[in-house]
């Protein structure tokens, strides 16, 4: 398991960060008090650190310099979370997200750096109704995973690589209903060892950026409210998606 260290002063954005990160699977350490986090430094070695700029451009340059050390001296990358009143150190060599963050662009850093094989889309675990056609027949099935590349749907209907669908989808708590064509990319056949899962993962077409905007939207809204239950501040640590309509 990677694991990420973490220190930032702001406490409600380091609790919103270590609840996230710990949801997508990753070990992680996080401090808001600078010579705790220079004490894990030499103790522990993380594969990546994620710092706060008002830590880092504090007038006692501790951990600064800790940092500095420990990204020259181990392969571990750095990405400093900036603030518009805080000077990011020039020093450092480092990526830079900004705050409030934007889920999907953390989401793309942390597999850029962590993973060997980088998603490059935020999917999201769902179960919505959804109903597809091919040609002239309309079939109900569910949809078990989505992002704003594509989907996976349970079907117990026979589809191959390549065949076309349009598939209508209800984004349930915003009022809305998408309907999107795409290709079958992959088929997944019912087995032990996926607890009998029959459907396909279907790529989407050409989406529309009004489109897009409304599947980043909703996929945006439903992950930080899931998360929201276990820490209510965490909506405020990042961009707010586009306005919604009350369920």
């Amino acid at each position: 398991m990677k694991r990420l260290l973490i220190g930032d002063n702001r406490e409600p954005l380091l609790a919103s960060l270590e609840t996230i990160l710990k949801h997508w699977g990753y070990r992680v350490t996080a401090s808001s008090r600078p010579q705790q986090l220079v004490a894990f430094l030499k103790e522990i070695s993380p594969d990546l650190l994620i710092m706060g700029t008002p830590l880092l451009s504090a007038p006692d340059p501790g951990l600064r310099e800790a940092v500095a050390r420990k990204i020259a001296t181990a392969p571990c990358p750095l990405i400093i979370l900036g603030d518009p009143g805080s000077a990011v150190p020039k020093a450092l060599s480092c990526e830079i997200l900004d705050v409030p963050l934007d889920i999907f662009a953390l989401f793309e850093m942390i597999q850029k750096y962590l993973e060997k094989y980088p998603r490059k889309n935020l999917r999201l675990t769902v179960k919505l109704p959804g109903m597809y056609s091919r040609g002239e027949s309309s079939l109900l099935a569910e949809v078990l995973s989505l992002s704003s590349k594509g989907l996976f749907i349970r079907t117990g209907n026979h589809l191959e690589r390549g065949d076309q669908l349009n598939v209508v989808i209800p984004l349930l708590g915003m009022k809305k209903e998408l309907e999107i064509t795409g290709k079958v990319l992959y088929r997944t056949d019912p087995a032990p060892e996926n607890n009998y899962l029959q459907g396909v993962g279907l790529e989407f077409s050409e989406l529309s950026e009004e489109t897009r905007e409304t599947l980043t939207a909703f996929i945006e809204q439903h992950l930080l409210g899931e998360l929201a239950n276990r820490d209510p501040s965490l909506e405020d640590q990042f961009q707010k998606p586009a306005d919604t309509e009350p369920e």
